[in-house]
């Protein structure tokens, strides 16, 4: 059940968009696959448009996916700082760059400690992971598209 903030959001942005907010959730490495459902349940549940990378999909095939699915967000599960990851959040980056997907916002599921926090949008605590992530989180993509609209009029 959403909140009314969130509701809210979610009407503005489908009213700016023509369509809920779009992410793609994508892991790490192998580690992560545990909270695939989990974390898609919570965005789902908030009024997001989930999509899942396939398992074992490397920078290049996550980010074709980005394209593909029109996600205004990527959600990169990353828990474990000792796991060999299979994806990392530079290689990801610089294949969104690559396809000219600048736009898209890449955020961390995992530890707000996460060495790579300084290279992402956002980061969100999983073992705190609650509705007020999905609010903050579409508040965070409602600032960002009402800029880009004042920018283009």
């Amino acid at each position: 059940m959403t909140s009314p903030q969130l509701a809210s959001s979610l009407a503005k942005f489908a009213e700016m968009e023509g369509r809920h907010p779009r992410l793609l959730l994508a892991t790490a490495s192998s580690v992560e696959e545990k909270h695939h459902k989990h974390v898609a349940t919570l965005f789902a549940d908030g009024g997001f448009d989930v999509d899942v990378a396939p398992r074992y999909s490397d920078a290049q095939s996550i980010a074709l996916q980005v394209i593909d699915c029109d996600a205004d967000i990527l959600l990169l599960i990353r828990t474990s700082m000792t796991a060999e990851d299979r994806v990392s959040v530079a290689d990801l980056i610089s294949a969104l760059d690559a396809l000219d997907a600048e736009y898209v916002k890449v955020g961390i599921v995992g530890h707000a400690d996460d060495p790579a926090a300084g290279n992402v949008d956002f980061v969100c605590d999983l073992e705190h992971l609650q509705t007020s992530d999905c609010e903050a989180l579409i508040d965070y993509i409602l600032a960002v598209e009402e800029t880009r609209v004042a920018q283009h009029i």
